[in-house]
Protein backbone atom coordinates (compact mmCIF):
# COMPACT_ATOMS: atom_id res chain seq x y z
CA UNK A 1 0.00 0.00 0.00
CA UNK A 2 1.39 3.72 -0.90
CA UNK A 3 2.41 6.02 1.36
CA UNK A 4 -0.78 7.82 -0.27
CA UNK A 5 -3.23 5.61 0.05
CA UNK A 6 -2.21 4.81 3.85
CA UNK A 7 -3.06 8.23 4.24
CA UNK A 8 -5.99 7.97 2.55
CA UNK A 9 -7.36 5.60 4.74
CA UNK A 10 -5.86 7.35 8.20
CA UNK A 11 -8.28 10.32 7.22
CA UNK A 12 -11.08 8.38 6.40
CA UNK A 13 -11.07 6.55 9.90
CA UNK A 14 -10.54 9.74 11.38
CA UNK A 15 -13.60 10.88 9.63
CA UNK A 16 -15.48 7.94 10.60
CA UNK A 17 -15.19 9.08 14.41
CA UNK A 18 -15.80 12.56 14.10
CA UNK A 19 -18.41 14.63 16.23
CA UNK A 20 -21.50 14.57 13.46
CA UNK A 21 -20.87 18.17 12.93
CA UNK A 22 -17.46 17.71 11.49
CA UNK A 23 -18.36 14.56 9.77
CA UNK A 24 -18.29 15.05 5.97
CA UNK A 25 -15.32 17.86 6.22
CA UNK A 26 -13.10 18.59 3.57
CA UNK A 27 -9.80 16.96 4.33
CA UNK A 28 -6.95 19.64 5.45
CA UNK A 29 -4.71 19.74 2.11
CA UNK A 30 -2.56 16.64 2.32
CA UNK A 31 0.39 18.52 0.97
CA UNK A 32 -0.13 21.06 3.57
CA UNK A 33 -0.15 18.13 6.36
CA UNK A 34 2.92 16.11 4.83
CA UNK A 35 4.85 19.39 4.78
CA UNK A 36 3.82 19.64 8.79
CA UNK A 37 5.01 16.10 9.41
CA UNK A 38 8.58 17.21 7.68
CA UNK A 39 8.93 20.42 9.55
CA UNK A 40 8.15 19.07 12.61
CA UNK A 41 10.98 16.53 12.59
CA UNK A 42 13.93 17.55 15.15
CA UNK A 43 16.11 18.72 11.88
CA UNK A 44 14.02 18.48 8.86
CA UNK A 45 16.41 18.64 5.28
CA UNK A 46 15.43 21.29 2.97
CA UNK A 47 15.84 19.28 -0.02
CA UNK A 48 12.52 17.28 1.61
CA UNK A 49 10.51 20.44 2.37
CA UNK A 50 11.18 21.79 -1.24
CA UNK A 51 9.81 18.22 -3.11
CA UNK A 52 7.03 18.08 -0.59
CA UNK A 53 5.73 21.57 -1.69
CA UNK A 54 6.90 20.68 -5.00
CA UNK A 55 4.46 17.69 -4.95
CA UNK A 56 1.68 19.98 -5.37
CA UNK A 57 2.37 22.34 -8.26
CA UNK A 58 -0.94 23.91 -7.84
CA UNK A 59 -0.22 24.88 -4.27
CA UNK A 60 3.40 25.39 -5.20
CA UNK A 61 2.79 28.35 -6.81
CA UNK A 62 0.15 29.31 -4.19
CA UNK A 63 3.04 29.34 -1.82
CA UNK A 64 5.15 31.70 -3.69
CA UNK A 65 2.61 33.88 -4.25
CA UNK A 66 1.09 34.34 -0.69
CA UNK A 67 5.46 34.58 0.00
CA UNK A 68 5.34 37.77 -2.71
CA UNK A 69 1.73 38.50 -1.12
CA UNK A 70 1.73 42.09 0.94
CA UNK A 71 0.28 39.83 3.94
CA UNK A 72 3.95 39.01 4.92
CA UNK A 73 5.93 42.37 3.71
CA UNK A 74 8.87 40.96 2.45
CA UNK A 75 11.38 43.10 1.34
CA UNK A 76 12.71 40.60 -1.88
CA UNK A 77 10.81 39.45 -4.68
CA UNK A 78 10.74 35.42 -4.21
CA UNK A 79 11.00 33.61 -7.18
CA UNK A 80 11.41 29.60 -6.78
CA UNK A 81 10.67 27.30 -3.70
CA UNK A 82 14.03 26.66 -2.79
CA UNK A 83 14.80 30.38 -2.71
CA UNK A 84 11.89 30.70 -0.18
CA UNK A 85 13.25 28.21 2.05
CA UNK A 86 16.27 29.47 2.25
CA UNK A 87 16.02 33.19 2.14
CA UNK A 88 12.92 32.90 4.25
CA UNK A 89 13.60 29.96 6.71
CA UNK A 90 12.08 27.08 7.31
CA UNK A 91 9.55 28.76 10.29
CA UNK A 92 8.38 31.57 8.28
CA UNK A 93 7.81 28.85 5.18
CA UNK A 94 5.59 26.79 7.47
CA UNK A 95 3.75 29.67 8.37
CA UNK A 96 3.26 30.54 4.63
CA UNK A 97 2.12 27.25 3.63
CA UNK A 98 -0.83 27.03 6.19
CA UNK A 99 -2.12 30.50 5.82
CA UNK A 100 -2.29 29.41 2.22
CA UNK A 101 -3.50 25.99 3.18
CA UNK A 102 -6.38 27.37 5.58
CA UNK A 103 -7.28 29.23 3.32
CA UNK A 104 -7.73 26.65 0.87
CA UNK A 105 -9.77 24.87 3.63
CA UNK A 106 -12.07 27.72 4.01
CA UNK A 107 -12.76 28.07 -0.12
CA UNK A 108 -15.96 29.10 -1.08
CA UNK A 109 -17.87 29.46 2.52
CA UNK A 110 -15.64 33.06 2.18
CA UNK A 111 -18.24 34.59 -0.37
CA UNK A 112 -20.57 34.99 2.34
CA UNK A 113 -19.92 38.27 4.04
CA UNK A 114 -20.33 37.20 7.70
CA UNK A 115 -18.52 34.02 7.00
CA UNK A 116 -15.45 36.12 5.36
CA UNK A 117 -15.60 38.03 8.58
CA UNK A 118 -14.62 35.25 10.49
CA UNK A 119 -11.44 34.34 8.47
CA UNK A 120 -10.38 37.90 8.52
CA UNK A 121 -10.64 38.34 12.25
CA UNK A 122 -8.43 34.53 12.06
CA UNK A 123 -5.66 36.87 9.84
CA UNK A 124 -6.35 39.48 12.11
CA UNK A 125 -5.79 37.73 15.11
CA UNK A 126 -2.44 35.74 14.08
CA UNK A 127 -0.97 39.57 12.81
CA UNK A 128 -1.03 40.74 15.72
CA UNK A 129 0.28 37.43 17.91
CA UNK A 130 3.86 38.21 15.56
CA UNK A 131 3.97 41.55 16.90
CA UNK A 132 3.28 40.89 20.04
CA UNK A 133 5.65 37.86 20.14
CA UNK A 134 8.13 40.29 19.14
CA UNK A 135 8.01 42.64 22.38
CA UNK A 136 7.35 39.07 24.51
CA UNK A 137 10.67 38.13 22.61
CA UNK A 138 9.06 34.56 21.74
CA UNK A 139 9.04 33.39 18.05
CA UNK A 140 7.34 35.09 15.84
CA UNK A 141 6.26 32.58 13.37
CA UNK A 142 5.23 30.07 15.81
CA UNK A 143 3.03 32.76 17.54
CA UNK A 144 1.32 33.65 13.71
CA UNK A 145 0.54 29.85 13.20
CA UNK A 146 -0.48 29.33 16.70
CA UNK A 147 -2.65 32.90 16.35
CA UNK A 148 -3.71 31.74 12.83
CA UNK A 149 -5.11 28.22 13.78
CA UNK A 150 -6.81 29.06 17.08
CA UNK A 151 -10.47 28.93 15.67
CA UNK A 152 -9.74 26.50 13.15
CA UNK A 153 -12.99 24.72 14.51
CA UNK A 154 -15.15 27.74 13.75
CA UNK A 155 -13.81 27.75 10.59
CA UNK A 156 -14.52 23.88 10.31
CA UNK A 157 -18.05 24.51 11.73
CA UNK A 158 -19.11 26.95 8.99
CA UNK A 159 -17.17 25.05 6.24
CA UNK A 160 -19.89 22.43 6.86
CA UNK A 161 -22.76 24.73 7.51
CA UNK A 162 -22.30 27.83 6.00
CA UNK A 163 -25.67 29.11 6.17
CA UNK A 164 -26.55 27.81 9.86
CA UNK A 165 -23.42 29.41 11.00
CA UNK A 166 -24.45 32.28 8.95
CA UNK A 167 -27.48 32.23 10.79
CA UNK A 168 -25.98 31.68 13.97
CA UNK A 169 -23.55 34.46 13.66
CA UNK A 170 -26.58 36.76 13.26
CA UNK A 171 -28.76 35.81 15.68
CA UNK A 172 -25.73 35.69 18.36
CA UNK A 173 -25.16 39.32 17.68
CA UNK A 174 -28.81 40.40 17.75
CA UNK A 175 -29.51 38.79 21.31
CA UNK A 176 -26.47 38.89 22.96
CA UNK A 177 -25.85 35.31 23.13
CA UNK A 178 -22.92 33.48 24.59
CA UNK A 179 -21.77 32.57 20.85
CA UNK A 180 -20.01 29.11 22.35
CA UNK A 181 -22.79 28.44 24.03
CA UNK A 182 -25.18 28.78 20.66
CA UNK A 183 -22.67 26.30 19.03
CA UNK A 184 -23.74 23.88 21.44
CA UNK A 185 -27.34 24.04 21.11
CA UNK A 186 -26.95 23.83 17.07
CA UNK A 187 -23.69 21.52 17.02
CA UNK A 188 -23.24 19.53 19.87
CA UNK A 189 -19.51 21.22 20.23
CA UNK A 190 -18.13 24.38 20.28
CA UNK A 191 -15.51 25.85 17.97
CA UNK A 192 -13.05 25.56 20.78
CA UNK A 193 -14.04 21.53 21.17
CA UNK A 194 -14.27 21.07 17.57
CA UNK A 195 -10.86 22.91 16.98
CA UNK A 196 -9.03 20.12 19.38
CA UNK A 197 -10.46 17.35 17.70
CA UNK A 198 -9.23 18.73 14.34
CA UNK A 199 -5.77 19.79 15.93
CA UNK A 200 -5.38 15.99 17.63
CA UNK A 201 -5.56 14.39 14.25
CA UNK A 202 -2.59 16.74 12.58
CA UNK A 203 0.88 16.39 13.35
CA UNK A 204 0.62 19.91 15.27
CA UNK A 205 2.92 20.18 18.47
CA UNK A 206 0.81 20.17 22.18
CA UNK A 207 1.22 23.99 22.64
CA UNK A 208 -1.13 24.49 19.43
CA UNK A 209 -3.42 22.31 20.61
CA UNK A 210 -3.61 24.37 24.32
CA UNK A 211 -4.02 27.58 22.14
CA UNK A 212 -7.15 26.34 20.34
CA UNK A 213 -8.76 24.74 23.39
CA UNK A 214 -8.05 27.52 26.05
CA UNK A 215 -8.05 30.84 24.01
CA UNK A 216 -11.18 31.88 25.42
CA UNK A 217 -10.21 31.02 28.87
CA UNK A 218 -10.37 33.83 31.19
CA UNK A 219 -8.10 32.64 33.81
CA UNK A 220 -5.88 30.93 32.47
CA UNK A 221 -2.95 29.40 35.16
CA UNK A 222 0.96 30.91 35.10
CA UNK A 223 3.37 30.78 33.70
CA UNK A 224 3.31 33.18 30.76
CA UNK A 225 3.05 31.46 27.75
CA UNK A 226 1.89 30.87 24.19
CA UNK A 227 -1.94 30.54 24.80
CA UNK A 228 -1.48 33.46 26.94
CA UNK A 229 -0.15 35.66 24.39
CA UNK A 230 -2.67 34.18 22.10
CA UNK A 231 -5.75 35.36 24.13
CA UNK A 232 -4.72 38.79 24.16
CA UNK A 233 -4.12 38.90 20.23
CA UNK A 234 -7.64 37.19 19.76
CA UNK A 235 -9.04 40.25 22.17
CA UNK A 236 -6.86 43.14 20.49
CA UNK A 237 -8.54 41.83 17.51
CA UNK A 238 -11.72 42.22 18.49
CA UNK A 239 -10.52 45.58 20.31
CA UNK A 240 -9.32 46.91 16.51
CA UNK A 241 -12.91 46.00 14.86
CA UNK A 242 -12.21 42.40 13.87
CA UNK A 243 -14.69 40.92 15.91
CA UNK A 244 -16.69 38.05 14.69
CA UNK A 245 -19.64 39.13 15.99
CA UNK A 246 -19.81 41.83 19.25
CA UNK A 247 -21.65 40.95 21.99
CA UNK A 248 -22.19 44.20 24.23
CA UNK A 249 -18.73 46.65 24.08
CA UNK A 250 -15.81 45.39 22.51
CA UNK A 251 -12.74 45.30 24.84
CA UNK A 252 -10.80 48.40 25.40
CA UNK A 253 -7.11 47.95 23.09
CA UNK A 254 -5.39 49.87 26.43
CA UNK A 255 -6.88 47.57 29.05
CA UNK A 256 -6.30 44.25 26.91
CA UNK A 257 -2.68 45.33 26.97
CA UNK A 258 -2.77 45.14 30.30
CA UNK A 259 -2.31 41.53 30.47
CA UNK A 260 1.20 41.57 28.95
CA UNK A 261 3.93 41.25 31.39
CA UNK A 262 5.35 44.58 32.25
CA UNK A 263 8.29 44.31 29.94
CA UNK A 264 6.55 42.92 27.33
CA UNK A 265 4.01 45.81 27.44
CA UNK A 266 6.81 48.14 27.33
CA UNK A 267 8.11 47.07 24.12
CA UNK A 268 5.09 46.79 22.77
CA UNK A 269 4.88 50.04 20.99
CA UNK A 270 1.52 50.34 18.69
CA UNK A 271 -1.21 53.34 18.16
CA UNK A 272 -4.34 51.56 17.52
CA UNK A 273 -5.77 53.22 14.49
CA UNK A 274 -2.49 52.99 13.06
CA UNK A 275 -2.28 49.16 14.21
CA UNK A 276 -5.57 48.61 12.46
CA UNK A 277 -5.10 50.41 9.69
CA UNK A 278 -1.88 47.92 9.09
CA UNK A 279 -3.45 45.10 9.29
CA UNK A 280 -6.26 46.31 7.48
CA UNK A 281 -4.38 47.03 4.24
CA UNK A 282 -2.75 43.36 4.66
CA UNK A 283 -6.06 41.11 4.83
CA UNK A 284 -7.33 43.16 2.47
CA UNK A 285 -5.10 41.34 -0.07
CA UNK A 286 -6.33 37.84 0.50
CA UNK A 287 -7.58 36.20 -2.45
Amino acid sequence: MTTIQLEERHAETARSTAPWALEKLPPFPMVATRLLAVLNKENPEISEVGRTIAADPVFATRVLQMANSPLFALERQIRTLSHAIIVLGLARVKAIAVTRALGDFVGSALKDKALRACWQHSLAGALIAAKLAHACKMNQDFAYVAALLRDIGRLALLVNFPESYANLLAVSQENAYDLTEVERDLFDIDHCEAGTWLMEKMPFPPEFVEVVARHHQASIPEPFRMVHLVRIADRLADALGFATWVAGEPPVFEQVLADLPAAARFRFEADPEELKAEITAKIQTWS
